[in-house]
């Protein structure tokens, strides 16, 4: 299964665009009003450049075979597929996580959210372009034929694709993404059976990635609790310290200067 990464790309000319703007009077009020007075532009333009940097250009989401890894301003967030519910794309691309259970019983507590910062709600034009979609497209999933079973691709060989999407066309992915990837394990499972049969592979071989996958799913609607769906979330450093750093040039600016 291929690897692709979703992520803004007008928010990243944007923020290209912002900082060439703020470089400009930066540099005009250095040469005029000497070093003192362009310091402190070039502290508010840090700030200005730094905000547009995290809403607009680090976040990013990455469609994988495993996990969606969702990376937002401060935080970053591993999604395993056994633990997606759903989608929404009201506001924004949200991702909703909960156990299978309660999919049936629709219970609230048992279900967290996972906002997308890098796959907004579209404009007017895309929303025209939504509607004059024909209403039925039917639909293939093709999967790669497995010619030997024991034999896993490494995460060097898997193909990656970049490419940007508003949050009904990146949801209509990932609903597409995870079909296919059930069928491509489903056909795993299938093909592997058949080897055990044939002799290729021993009777006892556990160690694919369709039976880790159908173990966590299973693991996961034994286990109530929402700790354990396998949801994983850290805060980043490196924005976090490019923050403190960028504010505490603003601060010694303004105070010394």
């Amino acid at each position: 299964m291929p690897t692709i990464v979703l992520r803004s790309l007008v928010g990243r000319i944007g923020t290209v665009l912002v900082a060439l703007a703020c470089l400009y009077p930066v540099m005009v009020i250095w040469l005029a009003d000497g070093y003192g007075n362009g310091l402190k532009a070039l502290a508010v333009a840090a700030v200005v450049v730094l905000a547009v940097w995290l809403l607009w250009w680090r976040p990013q989401a990455v469609v994988a075979e495993d996990e969606i890894e969702v990376r937002n301003a401060f935080r970053s967030h591993r999604i395993p597929w056994e633990s997606l519910r759903g989608t929404r794309t009201r506001w924004g691309l949200v991702l909703e996580i909960g156990e299978a259970a309660a999919a049936a019983i629709e219970s609230a507590a048992t279900v967290s959210t996972v906002n997308v910062s890098a796959c907004q709600r579209g404009g007017v034009f895309t929303a025209a372009r939504h509607e004059r979609r024909a209403v039925y497209v039917e639909e293939a999933y093709v999967t790669a034929t497995v010619t030997d079973p024991s034999e896993e691709a490494s995460d060097g060989e898997r193909r990656t694709y970049r490419t940007h999407m508003d949050a009904s066309d990146a949801a209509h992915l990932i609903e597409l993404y995870q079909a296919a990837r059930a069928e491509h394990l489903a056909l795993t499972r299938r093909l592997r059976r058949r080897a055990q049969r044939l002799g290729k592979l021993p009777a006892g071989s556990t160690d694919s990635p369709d039976r880790a996958g159908s173990t966590r799913a299973n693991t996961a609607a034994q286990q109530p609790d929402v700790s354990d769906l396998g949801l994983g979330t850290r805060w980043d450093r490196v924005p976090s310290i490019a923050t403190a750093a960028v504010l505490a040039l603003l601060a010694a600016a303004l105070i010394a200067l």
